[in-house]
Parts: C-alpha cells; structure tokens; sequence
C-alpha cells in the first residue's frame, strides 16, 4: 500500500510527524495512516521501518514489537519487510459507531535501545449497510374520531454508515387518508410523521396497511421498509339495544332458586369495552324484586333466587338495562313482566294462645291446658285445617271455627310420666294435603303426695370399741318419688334421749345425706348395743316422714390388759410362800389367779413361767389354771429362797399381758401342805366372809334395782298410751258425726296415735272448720282455728291417706298438715279452665285511620243483640293473639273503642284494603267472637322523592332522543290519594315523558331533545314535581342537575413549537433544563396532559435526558460530557388521557458549555511488580503513560512522586514517563512499597488523578537465624513420662519462605550420660524445636546436665547458630522409709522380752529407719499405731525410742502387742510398718471378784372390801333416785289422763254401710283411716287431729272446709276406703271398746279391758 495524498484517495502513506528524544537511548515519534473498513487480513496499513527510519536487519534484533493489546488485535509487524498489516477485519460501525471520524492508536515498542512510537490509524466507511427500522412491522392505533391533519411521528429509520451513505428520503405507499411529512432535525436526522388527510370511519374500515421506505445517498443507494398498520380505535358512540323492549313469561310459585326465568339479549355494535353489555336491574327496580330474581350481569340470564309466593304478589314487573363498558357509558332499557301461578304451597300454622306450663299432678278432669289458634295462608279447600293429637295421651282437642282447647281426659301422675311430648298435627284439606306438625313439651309439676321410704327396714352399724368421735357408723338412705323441694330429704335422731342420755351425746347424723356419726368413744365394756331411731322428713307442704331403727353393736377390742387376783398385788413382791424343802416333785406350790375385762378370744389367758426365776426348772405353771407345782425334789444345792415370776397373757391381737413375782422360802421344818388344797387366800388378816357378803349384797341391788326401774318404765309407757283418751262434747248437732270422716292412726302396739274427723255443712256457703287435738300435750288443748277451701270430689279423694309398705311408719305432723285444695277457676299461667262450647261470630266495622284515642269503632252489645248486664256477667274477655293492643271494650257498655293511634301505612304498607282483628272470649256460655276492622286510608302523605336532588351524567355526544330514567317518588297513600304525575320545569334541551307500569305505578323518564354541548354548558339544572290525585293534592318536587360529561376531540398544544436551553457539561443528575407547557381545553381524563421523550429520540439520549409525565420538566438524568456531543436535540410528545388518546409534539434543542472536567489518565505501558532486594540504583521498575482528554492547557500533564520513596521518575518525552530505583532495597527493613504516582492538568482548577503501584521486593539469604535465649533452664520432676515435653528451644530468621524455614537439631560429643550423649535420654522436633525426654529421669542417680541445640535455616548456602540448655532434675517422694533396726524377719515382727518390774520411762528399744529421697521427703517420724494397752508404751515422734510410760502391774497382758507406723513428710508421705512384741517374764497371781444380788420384798394389802362397799352405796342411791323421778312422771300421766271431752253417745252413732277405713297391721305402727259419709245435709263441721307426738299443744288448729258437691249439694262416699267397718280388722289384743265415765264419750286411746265401746 502506497502513501496517499490529501486530495487522493487510500493506499499512500501519509508521515504526519516524527518526534525523537534523546536520552537514555529512548526515541518517540507519531505518524497517521488510513484504510478502508472490512479489508482482508494482511492488507498492507504502511512501512513502519521506513517511516521511522530503521533498518529492516535490525528490527529482530531490537526486538521490534506492538504495544497495546488493541493494537496486536487488529494489526501486526512483519519483522521481514517491517510493514504493517491487517491482522483481523474492521467494522467502522462496531467500533465507531455514528461518530464521522474513526481513528485507532497504535503503539509499536523497540526493546534495545527502548523507543516507543505512537500511530494512529484512519478507518474509512464503506455503504456496506441497508437503512432498517426497529420494527418492522408497526401498529399505529388512530381514534375514529381523530381530526383531519393530525400528526403521527413514525419511527425513523437507522443506518449505521455515516456522511452521504447515511438515511437522505422516506416515500410512504399512496393511500387517500394517509400522506407523509419528513422533518430534518439540526443534526441532520430525518424522522417522517403521517398525516391524517381523510376523517377516518371504523365501522367503514377497521385497519389501514401502509408502507414506509428508507433510501440512504450511497451509491449505489441502499433502502428499507417498514410495514404499518394504522388501527382504527373505536369510540362509544352507540347504546346497546335489546331484541324486545317488553318481554312476558309466567311461572308457578315456589320455582326452586336457580331456575332460568328468561335469556335477554342486547346487542352493541361498538368494540371492545364499548360494545362489551352488562344487564342489570334498572333504578326503579324495587329491592323485593331484587331479592327474589338474579340477573347475571355479564350473560343476561334471569333466574329465581328467593322464594316466590303467589300470596304476597301474583305479578311482577321488572326493569331492566344493558349498559356498555365504554366511556361514558351508554345503556338501553327494557321490561320484564312476570305472572304468578298460584299453587296449594302453604301448610297450616298453628298459633299457641296460652298454655298452662308446667301442670299441676292433681288437675281435674276436663282442665283447659292451653289454647290453640290455626290458620292458613291459602283460600278455599285449602285453606280448611283439622287439628289432632296423638290418642294415647292424657289429653284431648276441643275444637270451635279455627280455635282448639287441649283440656285433660285422664288423670295425671308426675311420678309414673313427668313429661308428655305433645305434637299437634294440623291438616289441611287441600290436594295434596299439607301438614304442620307443633311440638309441645308439657311438664307435669309435682306435689307432695309421697312418703319417703327408707331402702331397709332396718341398719346394722358395727363399730371397735375405743373408736374416736366422728366415725362413721352408718349411711341411711330414702328415696322419695316426688321432686324439687317434695323429694328433699332431711334426716334426723327421733328421740331426744337414748339409754336415758341425750341423742346428741351418742350419735350425730347429717341432715343431708344421711350419714351417722359416732359423738363419743364407746366401751364394749359398759355399752354393747345401741338402738338409734332415725327419721327422715321431706320439704314438701304437708312434710311427709318414715322412720327406721339403726342398730350399732360395739365390737370388743383387746384394751385391758390381765389383773392378777391371787396373789395379791399390792406391794410389789408378794409375801414369800414357805414350804418344806422336802416335798416330792408335783407338789402345788400355790396357784396364780387373773381376770380380764374384755370378752371373747381377748379374754382367755394362758400362764407361763418367764427365764427371770431363780431356777426355772424347778417349778412348772398350768398354762390354763395357774397353778404351780414342783417339777422336782428339792436338793442341797438349790437356794432357800426361789423367785418365781409368772407371765399372764391374754388371747387379744396384740397381746397383753401382766406379770406376778412370788417368792418360796425353802424351810427344813416347815409343815407340808396338801397338794390339791384350792384355798389361796394367804393374807390372814382379811375376812372372807365379809368381802363375799359385800359381793352377793352388791349384785342382788343391782338386779332388784334394774327389774324395778324396766317393771315401772314399761307400766308408765303403757298407762300413759291407754289414757290418750279424748273426747268431743258440746258439738253443735247430734248430725255433726253423721257426716264426718274420721281418720284414726295407730302405734305398733295397738294403740291410737291421733284421729282426724272432717265435719263438712249441708250449705256450700257454709264454713268448715278444721280441728286438732293432741294427747301429748301439757299446756293447751286447743291451738287454733282458721277457714280453709273444701276440695272437690275429685281433690277430697286426693287428701285420703295412703298406706305406705310394712317396713316403714307412716307419720303425719299434726303442726304443719294442711289439705290440698284447687280451685276451678285459675291456674298458676292464669289461664280460664272451662268447659267449651261451640259458638262463634263475626263482625265488621269500618273506620279511618289516624282517629284519636277513645274515638268509638262499635257497639259489640248492639251488634250481638245481647244485652250489657248479661255481657258483663258472662266476663268478657279479649284474647292476647288479637290485635288488642289498637282497641279496647267497656264490659259495663259492650262499646269498642280505639286504644291506640292506627296508622295504616305502617300495618298494611301498599295494600288497598287493611284489616285489624280483635278476639273476644264469653265464659257463660263459653262463645268466641270475631270482630274484623277496616282501616280507611286518608291523604296524609304527600309523594316524596328517595333525595331532594338528583344529578344525572350524560355524554356531551349522546344522540338525540336518548331516554334517561329517573327515581320515582314514593307515596305511602293508596288508590286515588297516591301518585299521579309528575311535571318538568322549563328548558330547551330535555322533555319529559312518564311511563305507567301494569301495577298503576309512574316513573318519569328524561328525553334528550337538543345535542349537548360541554364547551357551553357544563352543568344544566332542572326541577321535577310529583302530585298525588287526593283532595288537596299534595306534592313534592326534586332538583336534578346533569352533568355534561366531556369528549376528548382537543389534542394537547405547546406554548412553542420548539426550546431552546443551554447546560453546562458534567451539571449534577436533577438540573432543570427547560420546563415544558402543553394545555388540553378538555376535562377530566380528557384534558390531563402526560409528557414523554419521543420515539426519535436515540437510548443514549434517553439515558441523559428525563421528563416529568406530569409536570413537563425535563432535568439531567445522566452524564453530561462536552467532549461526547456539544448539541442535543430531544422530541417530546404529550399526550392527553381520553379514549382514544391525542398527542401533539415539539423539540428541545439543548447546547453544552464546555468545562476542564477530565482528569489525566495514567496507563502502565510496561509494569514489574517483583524486586530483588540487591538490584543496584537505576533499575527501570515501570513505564507510564499519561493522556488528558481536555486540550489545551488543559491537557498538558505533570507526575509527581513522594520523597520519601527510593524511587525516582523520569520524562522520557510529552506523554512518557519511568519508574527508577534511587537507592539499594532492603526486603527485612521493608518488603513491600506502595508507590502513588500523582498525574495532574494545568487546567483551572487543576485536576489530578492517582495511580498506586505495589511493589515487592524478593528476598534473598542474607540472615543467620536468631534463638531467642542464649541458654535454656529446664527444671524436671524425677520420674516424668516418656515423652514428656522438658522445653521449647525458638529461632527467628527475618528472612522469607524457604530463607526462612529453620530446622532444629541436638549437638552430641563422645562419651556417656546425659552430658555426652544426649540422643540417648533426649529428642527434639526439627520443626517445632520441642526438646522431649525419651526416658524417665532419677534424682537419685542424675541431678543435672546440659546439651547444645542447632537452628539452620533452608537458604542457599545455609545459615546457622548454636544455644545451651541446662536441666536440673528435681527429688519426688518416690521411696518409702526403710528399718535400719531393728532388724524385722518376713513378717516385719520383732520380739522383745523386759520383766515385770521395768520400771517407767525405760527405753525398751529404738526404731531405726533411712529414706532415700532428700529434703522435706526423708524427714521421718515415728507413731504407735495399735496397742495391746496403748497406755503402757510410747514412741519418740522424731527418734523412734520405745519407752514403758508406768510401772508394769500384775493385771497387764504378758503379750504386749505394739503395731508402729514410720512415715515421711513427702506429699503424699509414703510409710512402713513394723510390729514389736513385748514379752513380760515373770507372771502376777490371778484375783476373781464376787457377785451377789438381793431383791428386797415387800408386800401390799388390797383394799377390796372398801371398793365393794363404796360401789354398794353408789348403786342403791343411783337406783332409789330412778325409781322416785319414775314413779313421779307416771303419777303425773294418770292425774292427766282422766281429763276428756265429753258428749252424749248418739251424738257419735254412724249411720249404718257409711264408715269405711283401712287397716294395715304391722309389726310396726298401723294406720286406720275411717271415712264417714254423710247421706243427709250434713250440718256445719269440724275437722280434729290427734297427736301423740305433741308436747306443747293438744287441739292443733281447727280450719273451715268448703264443701264441694256434685250439682245437688250431696257428696258421693270416698271410694279410696274399700273396707267396711264390719270388715275392719283390730289387733287381737283389743276386744272391745266401753266408756269409762258417766257422760257419755269418745275415748281414743289404746285398747284394753277398760276402754269404753265407742263405736
């Protein structure tokens, strides 16, 4: 390739400048080539030796080279003709990209001398490229409604070549709406836009297709294209219309929920969201029409989804709409009118009136229980309802019209059924029959008719003697059927006395559960049973009780222990028993007798010899008698004296016992005694005979006094029950008794314990009395008397009495009896209990609505032609589930009036006609009346609107008779007071038009008559009336406003064209540039103005540049650089927010100030970052190169280095400098340098840039390695472990790595030891320098020595040194003292032998003894360890001499036993043992000591006889006082028993068949209950009761009875008595009753051979 030219084209060399330096032989010069871009590898740039003058031989030699790593990638030096060639193909654009000059630097280097060169070479463009667009396809989206000769920007086509093969033209395809206009920018870009030239029509031509091309000016010219497709958007210009606007379908009621009613269609013939319809429910469309049908919103579907019932509305009509998704939204209407068909859907309901809950057990026959009303919705067969019960119920229906009684049919019993679950089944007639069933849970309250039963007839406790208070005995329990208050239980002691000792001091029970309780110890001893009456007592009203009898046995306990009676015991050894020393074996020697307490096993005993006698085998004991007999002949050499001790036990768990010592003197000459004597009463100043009188004395008080006291008791008892004798006298009529029931309750003997007589009068209005008397009773015969309600028929045979089981007593208290009585008129819900009647009315009245309270509605007395006196009397009543609340009735004038204000429009709503309903109930004769009131409507409410004002958005665009619905306004009035029509305030743009539904119902509708213009009227404002037709009419009226809603036909316009700005480069990222103004006369989303960067707009543009969519501000977002581009020219677009959006455009040219903003650029042309530390001052270390992008002063560049450094540079020429060393390195003193090299401009302010080389200086072996010590002092334990670590030798070499690694090693000489030869005893680690002992050391043997360590270190050659390390070993308690003398054999045993009379302190021997080990570790002591007798010898602690410490006596051992201990002072000390053995030689005489033993006898005389005599007295005064209180107490009962009532004996005579009674004999008490009827008019009569519990009160109360008859004032006979009294059966003891006093009386009391026949 030749030089070129200027003014010729490529392939010659053109040399623009040659620089040369001298100095340090560098040479620099700079020259320029070209070429054309994409030439092919080896393409010649230029001869680089022949421009720079070199010899082609010379170039290998120098070692001619490129320099930078991009200029080896493009191009190469061929060292043979020194050219440079193409090295790799070039593309401009890739490299360039737009820029217009292209230039490469390339640097060639000569290494000997060193001279760089710098090149720089020239690529030229070729039209190698098309122009392109970024897509090639592009959709352009224009409104519909876009005006003519809008602007579209396009994109711009992109060519990377530059100058006049770069983009010239554009030519779009010919299209009558379309036309091209291509705009040219200042930096010469072209960018085309479409204009708009023909309105566009989508329903005409929905997309138009276009094509746009580019031409660039090479030759030949290149081109492309771009495919556009122009969309046409849609606007919402068209309402939806359905297929019908009235549609019709029928269904039958009760459609189940989901089913479809109807499919509506509307169609759209826009697009998109606007033609996209949704239905839904107009505004007229009521919420009761919304609840029961669904409209799918996006498919039109109507369906059921509530229940539709043809009762409450047969018709529906329902508006409906179809509104688009567009904006504004548009809609279209239409109707949907439904039919109802009626179907048989409505099942009876059945209204609870009143109901008695809970019912009383005892309710008569034919009782109102509660009262039903049925009714149902539907007409006709239909609507006819029977109401029934199940038949097996105590109950009953009584119906009359649609009212039903559920009254009793049987008798109830809470105790057999507490609950009935009544469902009442209501039927209608219709086809299919429907029906209700109602549940009612009747609870059938108790009462008190139950006596509590006890769950035995009898309880057995068993308890220990000797068990502490509060245990339990027992548990009773009763059960009463009844419940609540009738069924609690409260237990209780009986009596008030038991064994003649309060109850309370025995027993306790819990009144609650039953539970008895023990409230003292008892002993078996004096108590063996106990007999405890228990009563239980329930809460009912009267209390019904039973009683039962709880027998506690007291167990024995083994709690007395034998009590010796022969011999005596009272001194505490018996008088000794003398007898001939000569008796033969079995002699009876005496005989031992004992008692015991207790019973049973705990009181048999046994008799047995104890171990303490004398001699037990001398004497033996029966084990069962006590007797003690010799079990041998008597020899010499037994003692005279023999104590014999005797053991008695008894038979008990555990055991007890006692023990007896009798003392036998053995006498030569004493007289012998029978054998078999049984007298053992040995003390002979006693007398026999008066002990035994006092015995016999004793016993026979006791038992005369006990059969006295049991004979008087059960006389008193008995006499005290016959004379409960009582009489009734000064009657008011001989016929009293005629018609009386006398009750009578007997004890278990037979005896009476009250009676109860009932006098009933002949007169019902007559009073009744109720009289009780008690024959217990010591203060008053009569307590009082009061009037009381006579039951009926049914309720006296109630108050019978039952007969409970034979296990329990039935007691009644005479205090708190009372009668059960019931009355036929209410009942605890106040319900009216009568018989029904069937008999019904209706009757209708009219009146208006809003009358006044009081206002007359009717005369019911008139109406019903009955007169007001008998009104009044039949008690008129209104039943509480009618509505009674709105009327009221005057008994006394049969006149209805209103009770409270009446508003219709609250009860019926919009229905034409309301009725009230009002129940009234007659009692005599039982007649129900209905009476129906129609409440008359009046204009009271004036038509009102659901708002006052009402605001209507319509689109500026909307078509002319466009119908918009409004509100209907809302009045409560019906027929002709409601609405009627509405009327429009005057305007020139609406009209108004009312529609009628097919229920009479108007809605008004606005129709649009004039186009709407937003422009020139925003906002219009109208008023609607609505006027009712009532007389006056009233009115309302309502404001609307509509609101002109905008269209977006403006586009945005600029206040300018184009800006112009002007920034200074490198301005921080958020600078202002220029602050756009863009205004859109529309509203809303229509005239929001949003900015952007246009689509020409290049990304490096983009990445500088931002704009605020908002606002319009356009600030710096990027770097921006003078250097990079001077001028930039940004498009911005804005756009407003309607559909379709619109946009206009305009340009921003902005200028850039240039300013000194680039630092210098430091390059590293050549770089060694290792040193040798001994490179000699002068060593070239770097080659830098520096360039300032700036011109000018500006780029001019100095660098600096710090002084401190051994570095200095040097300017090799403008741009080149070397890094030298200055001075010799050290890599010990510093090993690495960290060179900052300062490149600064000669700009200002100047601008520096900093370039930090890191240096490292290589080491070399320089450095002898260091021990840290010149010697080493180790101090070691004898007897370490092997391997144990004695020392840890440390070397240092400041030099590196391998200079650095340093081994260790251990110097040996000749010869043996430690010292010598010290591998032998010793190791060290060549690494760590750790020294470690192969063996264990030995103080004994080595106590010290030394040895030399080496340190070398890895260098080449290798350094070393040398250091000393002393060991000194150290003693341990290693060796245990050893004896020296004396000397000990195997077994470490020494005997010595010293007389007797060694004297004290004399030194038997010495211990001897030597520890190998040194220092504190050989100190030893010496310590006597055992000894035969520690306190004869003694040791020296220190020398180890034994010396005697006392005289010896005769009494020590002959064998002197000494155990010695030797033992260092080591840690731990270590010892030895050595035993001596000390022989005493001569012997002492042996001495025995004696023992005797003496047992002092004494003997006690018992004081028996002043027992006996002080117990004799104490039983007879305890007797005597007995039987006097005894005798007293029945004395007072006889005095009492002869008072009585008295009255003739006819007055008592009972007509014959009417006294009927019960008797139940029993073990136990028995109940006889007398019921006389009378058959006559009974005259008026008494009630009395007897008790024989009472105390206090004889005559109880006395309470009138009403007498209860069954229409003709005769009462029938009580048929719960079903034996007569010729059947009455009486205990056999009683044969006859007589009167035992002149008048005539009734004696009641107990039966006997005295007592008077009263009957």
């Amino acid at each position: 390739m030749e030089p070129r030219s200027p003014g010729q084209p490529a392939w010659k060399w053109q040399v623009l400048s040659l620089l040369s330096l001298c100095g340090w032989g560098w040479v620099s010069g700079q020259i320029r080539y070209s070429v054309v871009e994409e030439s092919e590898l080896g393409t010649v740039v230029g001869n680089v030796a022949q421009d720079l003058s070199l010899k082609v031989a010379d170039l290998l030699g120098r070692r001619l080279r490129l320099g930078s790593a991009e200029s080896r990638r493009y191009f190469a030096v061929s060292l043979a003709s020194g050219t440079l060639l193409v090295n790799e193909k070039i593309d401009r654009e890739s490299l360039c990209g737009a820029s217009s000059g292209c230039v490469l630097p390339v640097q060639v280097v000569i290494e000997t001398p060193l001279e760089l060169f710098r090149l720089e070479v020239e690529i030229l463009d070729l039209n190698d490229n098309s122009p392109s667009f970024p897509i090639a396809q592009r959709t352009v989206r224009i409104a519909e409604s876009a005006t003519v000769a809008a602007r579209f920007p396009l994109e711009s086509a992109q060519d990377p070549d530059v100058g006049t093969n770069t983009v010239s033209s554009y030519r779009l395809s010919p299209s009558p709406y379309f036309s091209l206009d291509v705009k040219k920018l200042k930096d010469g870009k072209l960018f085309p836009e479409l204009v708009l030239e023909q309105a566009l029509d989508r329903e005409d031509k929905r997309e138009h297709h276009l094509v746009l091309t580019a031409i660039d000016g090479g030759n030949p010219a290149r081109s492309g294209t771009a495919q556009i497709t122009v969309v046409v958007v849609d606007i919402n210009d068209n309402a939806p219309v359905f297929d019908q606007s009235v549609y019709k379908v029928s269904l039958p009621e009760n459609t189940p929920v989901g089913t479809l009613l109807i499919q509506l269609n509307a169609t759209d013939p826009d697009e998109g969201p606007s033609g996209e319809v949704q239905y839904s429910f107009a505004v007229h469309t009521s919420d009761s029409v919304r609840k029961l049908f669904d409209l799918d919103p996006p498919t039109g579907a109507v369906r059921v989804q509530g229940a539709v019932d043809f009762e409450e509305a047969g018709f529906y009509e329902i508006h409906l709409r179809a509104r688009d998704r567009g904006f504004p939204e548009m809609e279209g209407h239409c109707v949907l009118q439904v039919e109802v068909e009626d179907v048989n859907d409505n099942s009876p309901e059945v209204l609870l009136t009143s109901l008695v809950n809970p019912v009383p057990e005892n309710t008569p026959l034919e009782t109102v229980v509660g009262l039903f009303n049925v009714r149902d919705r539907d007409s006709g067969a239909n609507g006819e309802v029977s109401l029934g019960i199940a038949s097996n119920l105590p109950f009953k229906i009584k119906s009359f019209e649609n009212h039903y009684a559920l009254i009793t049919r049987d008798k109830l019993d809470r105790e057999s059924v507490s609950q009935y679950t009544i469902e009442l089944t209501a039927r209608d007639e219709g086809s299919p029959s429907l029906t209700t069933e109602t549940t009612i849970l009747l609870n059938i309250s108790d009462v008190n008719d139950n006596t509590p039963s006890f769950s035995q007839t009898s309880y057995n406790a068993f308890l220990s003697e000797n068990s502490p208070p509060g245990s339990l005995l027992c548990t009773v329990s009763a059960s009463d059927p009844d419940e609540g208050e009738n069924s609690r239980l409260t237990y209780s002691i009986a009596g008030s006395e038991i064994e003649d000792a309060p109850a309370s001091s025995f027993v306790h029970i819990n009144p609650d559960n039953g539970n008895v309780y023990a409230q003292r110890t008892f002993d078996f001893e004096l108590l063996q049973v106990l007999q405890i009456p228990v009563a239980v007592q329930d809460s009912g009203s009267p209390p019904h009780s039973s009683n039962v009898t709880v027998y506690v046995f007291i167990l024995d306990q083994n709690d007395n222990a034998p009590v010796i009676l022969h011999p005596v015991t009272g001194r505490p050894v018996a008088a000794p028993q003398r007898i001939p020393q000569s008796v033969p074996a079995g002699y009876l020697v005496t005989k031992v007798t004992a008692v015991d307490a207790d019973s049973g096993h705990n009181a048999w005993l046994s008799y047995s010899l104890l171990p303490q006698s004398t001699d037990p085998s001398l004497f033996r004991v029966a084990p069962y008698t006590g007797e003690i007999w010799t079990a041998r002949g008597f020899q010499d050499t037994d003692l005279a004296a023999q104590k014999i001790v005797v053991l008695v036990k008894d038979n008990g768990d555990p055991a007890l016992s006692c023990t007896v010592t009798l003392m036998v003197s053995l006498e030569d000459k004493a007289s012998e005694e029978n054998s078999k004597s049984r007298d053992f009463l040995t003390n002979p100043k006693e007398k026999p005979d008066l002990t035994l009188y006092l015995i016999i004395a004793l016993v026979a008080v006791s038992m005369v006094s006990l059969v006295t006291f049991i004979v008087l008791s059960a006389k008193c008892l008995r006499k005290g029950d016959r004379h409960s004798c009582y009489c009734l006298s000064n009657s008011p009529s001989r016929d009293i008794f005629k018609h009386s029931s006398p009750k009578l309750q007997l004890n278990t003997d037979g005896t009476l314990k009250y009676m109860e007589v009932t006098l009933r009068s002949t007169d019902s209005q007559s009073q009744c009395y109720r009289t009780c008397f008690s024959p217990g009773s010591d203060r008053s015969d009569f307590t009082f008397m009061r009037p009381m309600s006579c039951p009926p028929p049914s309720a006296l045979a109630m108050e019978t009495d039952t007969f409970l089981s034979g296990t329990n007593t039935s007691n009644e208290s005479g205090q708190n009896s009372t009668d059960l009585c019931y009355t036929a008129a209410t009942s605890a819900h106040g319900l009216v209990l009568v018989l029904l009647s069937r008999s019904s009315a209706q009757i209708r009245y009219a009146i208006p609505e809003e009358l006044t309270r009081g206002a007359f509605v009717g005369n019911i007395a008139k109406d019903l032609g009955t007169d007001v006196a008998k009104l009044a009397a039949a008690n008129l009543q209104v039943l509480s589930d009618s509505d009674s609340q709105y009327f009221s009735v005057n008994v006394n004038t049969g006149i209805i009036v209103v009770n409270d204000r009446i508003d219709r429009e609250r009860l019926c709503g919009q229905n034409l006609r309301c009725f009230l309903h009002l129940k009234l109930a007659i009692e005599n004769p039982v007649e129900f009346y209905r009476i129906e009131v129609e409440i008359l409507d009046i204009n009271d409410n004036p038509p009102a609107f659901p708002s006052s004002e009402i605001t209507l958005q319509i689109y500026e665009l909307a078509s002319l008779g466009a119908r918009f619905p409004i509100h209907q306004a809302q009045d409560l009035d019906v027929g002709s007071n409601a609405l009627q029509t509405y009327h429009l305030s005057a305007n020139e743009n609406f009209n108004l038009n009312v529609k009628a539904r097919a229920d009479g119902s108007k809605f008004p509708e606005l129709v649009l008559e004039r186009a709407l213009d937003r422009e020139h009227r925003a906002v219009h404002h109208l008023v609607l009336t609505a006027e009712d037709g009532g007389s006056p009419p009233r009115s309302s009226k309502t404001r609307i406003a509509v609101q002109v809603l905008d269209a977006n036909d403006n586009h945005p316009v600029f206040d300018k064209s184009s800006y112009q700005a002007r920034l200074v480069e490198n301005s921080p990222s958020g600078t202002l540039v220029i602050k756009l103004n863009a205004t859109d006369v529309d509203e809303g989303p229509n005239g929001e103005v949003r900015y952007s960067l246009g689509s020409h707009n290049s990304e490096a543009l983009r990445r500088i540049f931002s704009i605020d969519d908002q606002t319009g501000e356009i600030r710096v977002q990027g770097n921006l650089d003078f250097e990079e581009a001077s001028v930039y020219e940004i498009e911005v677009e804005a756009k407003d927010m309607g559909s379709p959006t619109m946009e206009e455009h305009c340009s921003v040219t902005v200028e850039v100030t240039d300013v000194n903003d680039n630092p210098p650029e430091v390059v590293l042309t050549s770089f060694s970052s290792f040193l040798s530390e001994d490179a000699p001052p002068g060593t070239v270390v770097a080659v830098i190169h520096v360039k300032d992008r700036d011109s000018g002063e500006h780029g001019k560049v100095q660098c600096h280095l710090p002084r401190s450094l051994p570095f200095k540079l040097r300017k090799d020429f403008e741009h080149q400098y070397s890094l030298l060393t200055s001075q010799e390195l050290d890599r010990e003193s510093v090993f690495q340098y960290n060179v900052t090299i300062s490149a600064s401009d000669l700009g200002i302010p100047s601008l520096s840039r900093y370039t930090v080389l890191s240096i490292t200086v290589a080491d070399i072996n320089d450095n002898t390695p260091q021990f840290e010590r010149a010697s080493y002092d180790v101090v070691l334990k004898e007897n370490n472990q092997v391997g144990e670590i004695l020392v840890t030798v440390s070397a240092t070499d400041p030099d590196l790595d391998q200079n650095s690694r340093l081994s260790y090693s251990v110097l040996s000489s000749p010869g043996k030891g430690p010292a010598t030869d010290p591998s032998a005893y010793i190791s060290i680690n060549p690494t760590s320098g750790q020294v470690s002992a192969k063996l264990p050391f030995d103080y004994e043997q080595t106590t010290y020595f030394q040895f030399q360590v080496e340190v070398s270190d890895g260098g080449s050659p290798a350094l070393s040194s040398r250091t000393v390390v002393h060991v000194f070993v150290t003693d341990q308690n290693d060796n245990a003292p050893g004896i020296q003398f004396p000397l000990t054999g195997k077994d470490s045993i020494v005997q010595l032998r010293i007389p007797r009379s060694t004297s004290p302190q004399a030194l038997i021997t010495k211990i001897t003894a030597v520890d190998l080990d040194s220092g504190r570790n050989a100190w030893l002591s010496y310590h006597l360890m055992q000894a035969t007798d520690p306190r004869l010898f003694g040791v020296a602690l220190r020398s180890g001499e034994i010396r005697t410490t006392r005289a010896l006596q005769e009494q020590d051992a002959a064998t002197q036993e000494l155990s010695l201990v030797v033992k260092d002072s080591g840690e731990p000390p270590m010892s030895t043992s050595v035993t001596v053995l000390v022989l005493l030689e001569e012997n002492a005489p042996e001495a025995f000591l004696g023992l005797s033993a003496h047992a002092a006898e004494s003997e006690s005389v018992p004081r028996l006889t002043l027992y006996l005599i002080i117990s004799l007295a104490t039983i007879s005064a305890l007797s005597l006082v007995a039987l006097v209180g005894l005798g007293v107490r029945c004395v007072r009962r006889d005095a009492r028993a002869t008072v009585g009532c008295c009255v003739k004996a006819d007055t008592l005579r009972v007509p014959p068949n009417t006294l009927l009674g019960h008797v139940q004999p029993s073990q136990r008490d028995a109940t006889v209950d007398v019921q006389v009827t009378a058959t006559a008019p009974p005259a008026p009569g008494y009630r009395s009761c007897f008790s024989p519990v009472s105390d206090i009160s004889e005559f109880m109360f006395m309470k009138p009875s009403v007498s209860h008859g069954n229409g003709s004032g005769n009462s029938p006979p009580d048929r719960s008595c079903s034996t007569e009294v010729s059947s009455l059966k009486v205990p056999g003891h009683c044969p006859q009753l007589t009167p035992p006093c002149d008048l005539q009386r009734v004696w009641l009391g107990p039966c006997g051979p005295k007592a008077p026949d009263a009957l």
